[in-house]
This record gives structure tokens, C-alpha cells and sequence, in this order.
């Protein structure tokens, strides 16, 4: 009889999102990515047959659904060593390129680490036909869920009395003495070599270091934060023209990147419609044309692609082309898959911890999301200021008028603030259709009056609250306008 086999691999989210660098970042992403696609790779190879994802050399998929005729149980643990085979494959591989000395100075906690890193889940159902299989998903779908829930709690034996947890995970132990790796370096394929740049506090567990010493080797395919904060005023900008300038103090004239976290509405719901093994694969075909798609349109923006999958995406880009490129992702998603998608952008400072960053990209994804999905929100974090969010429906967009006004010099800095005092000061008793004409004179007197504010209505607090939100919509807009300080301080009155 055959059966419903339905794989999970993790950690997904907090795995990638553990990085220093954007390196260790897009190392994070690529190394599951391709554990993920050596589970599909081996249940294919098994006689297995692939629904989610329907191509076993599909990125992205950590989750896995076939039908099998094999022992499933069986088809399972062997999945799960050949994914930790790859796993210490994929290990060897990088640490090969460390020269001898440091080789020898990773403590041997490393393979137990490497060995208990994997969250591999599995269930099964039976499947006696293809007219069950709607049922027999759900249900396989449910029990997966129920074996997640119950976790593992495995004591991992590091022999680490006394020796410094890992900053990026504190649930491991250290495997490297950092001060004996200040001048570690590795050797790349052209030859060179380029150094690790790990810090005296840098107590790296085996899987830090493993990222590390992946995002170094493939460093030619990463783009820094700051690389890409300078990219909205010089598109041209490589990460090799400010090799070694990271712990300098030069002042970068705009130090803002966005961070963009996308994903699909309702895709349970998409997925629960599908009757069949057939329509399944089809649809997930068509998710995997997506992310190769969108791997095509974050680059047309001057972005970094750092993982596309299925219906998620995280780029980083340059401020001033993340709505342009929300919008291209949304309008693909829209034509592609049929279903909508909702994005999270976070404007942030590039010498803001990565970690803390990545969290306000998620974070607007959920404001999005929350906001009624098929939405764009649009989070500022400036360094030592409080979060701005404004979020609105794709078909509701209203950020190009005013990015145009900022690069054309017709809105100054100050505009945003004196409306925010005067709709601040408005009291609940006053009409709202002299705060309208109050807010014009404003931006008459800024000589910005083309600007269209919103229109009075009769409910005062509802009219006020709508103007903050355009305040808040002209603050975000300068930064993503891309503009250097001394470009807005030609106007600035």
C-alpha cells in the first residue's frame, strides 16, 4: 500500500536569522536550502514520488510531502542520516579551506554539535487511492504538526564546564578559542585568501563557525549593508571598493538600507483546494517559478536576494528601489501564483545589529499581514528615534508623489513636523475643514501646496488620525528617497 510521507527540517527561521553578517546570513539560508534539497533528492532516488516540491532540484522546500510505497518509517530515518551525512559533507567541505592551524585549534564538541544541530520531522498515512488523498493529507498534515509540537529534549553532551556559550545561540558551547582566531583567515577558489574577522568576543559555536566560514568562501556573491546603503545614491557600488573599511569611522552620506521580508497570503487555504497529488504538484511548480522569478527582480532593483522559496522571499535592497521592487513581487505573485502577497519593508542603519534588523523586517511583514494582508508596510527605524509604520493595500499605494517631490527638492525636512505639531494641537471641539486649510497654508508656506493632503470629513478624530498618517508617510518617504544629508540641507528650512 502506498503512503503520505510528509517531511519537516528545521530550524528555519532563527537558524538563518543568527548572523553577524550578511554573509552568515546568506550562508544560513544556502546550507538549508540545500539540506533541504538533498532530503527531496534522496526520497526521489528512494522511488519516491514528489509532491511538495514536485522537482527534487527545487530551492527552498523544508518541507516535503511524497507518496512512497516504501516502508515509510524506514524511508524516513534513512532520509534523516543522509541529510546529516550531507550536513557533515557540507562541514567538511568548507573547514577544508581553514590552513592546518586553525583546523587543529576547533574543539572536538563540534561533531556533537553538528550530530544534534537537525530538526527533522516525518508522518505518515496511508493512502489507498488518489480519491483519499485530500483526506489523507490533511490528516498527515495534522500529525506532523502534533510531532512538532512534542520536542526533544536530548541532552547534548558538550563537555563544556566552563566555556563560553555561543552569542548567536546560547544553547550551544563554544568550539574556538576567539583570540587565538584574530588573524584566521580562508582560501578561496581563485586562490586568495580573505580573513574570517572574528572578534576576541566572538565565541563561536560549530554552526557559527560553519556559517562564517561558508559567507567568506562565497563572500562574491554577498552584498554588506553598507555596500548597499551607498548603492540608492550609487547604484554602481561593489562590496570590494570598501573592503576593510568596517570598523572605520567613515560617516556614509546616507546609511539607510530597507530590508524586505515577503510572503503569501492564505496559503493553507490555497493548498487545502487542491484535490489531487496532480494539482498539488502543479501548484507548487508554479511557487517554484515564483521564487526564480523574483530571484531575477530583486537584482534589477540593485538588491541581494538572501533567500526566495516557495512564497517567501528576504532581500535586501537600497531604499530608494524597495517599494519599486515590493511592487514587482507583488504584481508577479498576483500574475503567477493567482494569490496575493503581503511585504514588509524596514528602512535601518547599517551598523544596526543584523539580527535586530531582520526583526523589524518581520515585524512590518506582520503589520502587513495583520492589516488585512495583501498589503505593503513601511517601517522606519532610525537609530535612537521611535518606529514609524504605515501600511496599505497594493491597490492603495500612495508613496510615488511623494518620493518624486523629495527628489525633485519640493518638500523640506521640516514640512512633516510642523504638520505633525499643528494636527497635534488640534482639538477635538475644532472642525476639521479649517485644519484642512491650516495644513494647506503649511504647505503653501513650504511651497510644497501640490501636495494632495487628505480631505476633511465631518468625524474630527478620524480626520486627524489620517493626517498623522500622511506626517508619518512624508517622514518614511524621505529616507526612501534616497537622498544624502547634504542634498536635503540644501533645503532644509
Amino acid at each position: 500500500m502506498s503512503h503520505l510521507l510528509s517531511i519537516s527540517l528545521g530550524p528555519v527561521q532563527d537558524f538563518i536569522a543568527a548572523a553577524r553578517r550578511t554573509a552568515d546570513l546568506y550562508a544560513g539560508s544556502q546550507i538549508l536550502q540545500e539540506l533541504s534539497k538533498h532530503a527531496a533528492q534522496h526520497l526521489a532516488s528512494q522511488g519516491a514520488t514528489l509532491i511538495f516540491p514536485a522537482d527534487k532540484d527545487a530551492d527552498g522546500a523544508n518541507k516535503i510531502l511524497a507518496e512512497v510505497s516504501a516502508d515509510p518509517k524506514q524511508l524516513a530515518k534513512d532520509t534523516k542520516m543522509a541529510v546529516q551525512e550531507r550536513l557533515k559533507g557540507l562541514w567538511d567541505e568548507t573547514i577544508s579551506n581553514l590552513p592546518d592551524k586553525h583546523r587543529s585549534l576547533i574543539d572536538r564538541r563540534a561533531e556533537e554539535q553538528l550530530r544534534q544541530f537537525l530538526e527533522f520531522y516525518a508522518a505518515w498515512v496511508p493512502l489507498p487511492n488518489k480519491e483519499a488523498y485530500k483526506e489523507a493529507r490533511l490528516q498527515v498534515e495534522r500529525l506532523l504538526a502534533g510531532r512538532k509540537a512534542l520536542r526533544d529534549f536530548t541532552p547534548t553532551q558538550q563537555n563544556d564546564d566552563g566555556v563560553p556559550k555561543s552569542p548567536l545561540d546560547p544553547s550551544w558551547a563554544a568550539v574556538i578559542d576567539p583570540r587565538k582566531w584574530a588573524t584566521a583567515s580562508i582560501h578561496l577558489a581563485d586562490g586568495s585568501y580573505r580573513p574570517l574577522r572574528i572578534k576576541p568576543t566572538e565565541h563561536l559555536d560549530a554552526i557559527a563557525l560553519f556559517k562564517r566560514c561558508y559567507g567568506v568562501l562565497n563572500s562574491d556573491k554577498v552584498v554588506d549593508t553598507r555596500t548597499m546603503a551607498r548603492r540608492s545614491w550609487r547604484p554602481e557600488a561593489e562590496p570590494d571598493e570598501r573592503y576593510g573599511e568596517d570598523d572605520d569611522h567613515i560617516q556614509e552620506p546616507q546609511p539607510y538600507l530597507a530590508i524586505l521580508v515577503a510572503d503569501g497570503d492564505r496559503m493553507g487555504e490555497l493548498i487545502a483546494r487542491q484535490d489531487d497529488p496532480d494539482a498539488h504538484r502543479g501548484l507548487s511548480k508554479t511557487l517554484d517559478d515564483f521564487a526564480k522569478e523574483a530571484r531575477k527582480i530583486v537584482p534589477k532593483h540593485r538588491g541581494f536576494m538572501v533567500y526566495s522559496g516557495g512564497d517567501d522571499v528576504l532581500a535586501l535592497l537600497p531604499v530608494n528601489q524597495a517599494i519599486a521592487c515590493a511592487k514587482d513581487l507583488s504584481e508577479e505573485f498576483r500574475h503567477r501564483v493567482k494569490g496575493t502577497l503581503s511585504a514588509g519593508v524596514a528602512i535601518v542603519h547599517y551598523r544596526e545589529p543584523l539580527s535586530i534588523s531582520l526583526q523589524n523586517a518581520r515585524d512590518a511583514e506582520k503589520a502587513a499581514k495583520n492589516g488585512g494582508r495583501n498589503a505593503l508596510a513601511v517601517a522606519l527605524h532610525t537609530r535612537g528615534g521611535s518606529p514609524v509604520t504605515v501600511v496599505q493595500p497594493w491597490d492603495e499605494l500612495s508613496w510615488d508623489e511623494l518620493l518624486e517631490a523629495y527628489q525633485n527638492r519640493q518638500i523640506t525636512r521640516g514640512l512633516a513636523h510642523e504638520l505633525r505639531d499643528l494636527v497635534q494641537e488640534w482639538q477635538d471641539d475644532m472642525r476639521a475643514d479649517y485644519l484642512h486649510k491650516e495644513a494647506q497654508r503649511v504647505l503653501a508656506r513650504k511651497e510644497a501646496r501640490n501636495l494632495k493632503i487628505p480631505e476633511p470629513t465631518s468625524d474630527i478624530p478620524a480626520y486627524r488620525k489620517a493626517l498623522l498618517r500622511f506626517v508619518d508617510q512624508l517622514i518614511i518617504a524621505r529616507f526612501l528617497s534616497g537622498l544624502r544629508e547634504e542634498e536635503h540641507a540644501g533645503k532644509s528650512a
